[in-house]
């Protein structure tokens, strides 16, 4: 039995942590300058990409990350709108991800990208309440995109808190039944 419950404690730990995080594809460094911002892009399909965006104007938008982005990485292509109220994301290609939509179905299916800030790793996301093309970026700052949910990007291959509960106390738990 005992060895039963030490099997069964890592699988149950393993579990809740590979649930904290996103699926990050691939990452790549973008861009000239002296600054760095993080474009964190989700699929619905759970699949994610980072982008560490290098810029130097001082009136960099989030916007002006993304384009940077299509122009200098092949296999990543936008879809996009402009009216008098600036830019709307319709569509991302990326590496044989794609998802693309205008939010026909809201509210019932988040069929549209969803726009997301922060101004360090270390702060929670934010969700925009500006456009893209009208926030101004700074040294650090990150933007995240997520398709069809309404939920900030996900985590990078970091454990979820609770993950890291469990498991710790899930440790403890274990070397107290030896003694």
């Amino acid at each position: 039995m005992r060895t039963f419950h030490h099997v069964l404690v890592p699988i149950f730990v393993c579990g809740v942590v590979e649930l904290g995080s996103a699926d990050i594809i691939e990452s790549f460094d973008v861009g000239e300058g002296l600054f760095t911002s993080t474009v964190q892009i989700d699929f619905a399909n759970g699949n994610g990409y980072l982008f560490e965006v290098r810029w130097s104007s001082g009136t960099t938008t989030g916007w002006d990350l993304m384009t940077t982005i299509a122009d200098e990485v092949d296999g990543f292509s936008l879809d996009y709108s402009t009216s008098e109220w600036g830019v709307f994301l319709q569509g991302i290609d990326a590496f044989g991800d794609s998802d693309w939509g205008i939010g026909a179905g809201w509210p019932d299916v988040e069929d549209y990208w969803h726009y997301w800030t922060k101004d360090s790793a270390a702060d929670d996301w934010l969700f925009a309440m500006v456009g893209a093309d009208v926030r101004t970026v700074s040294d650090g700052s990150w933007d995240g995109w997520v398709f069809l949910s309404a939920e900030s990007p996900q985590p990078i291959g970091v454990p979820a808190p609770g993950g890291l509960l469990i498991g710790t106390l899930a440790l403890f738990t274990c070397r107290s039944r030896r003694r």
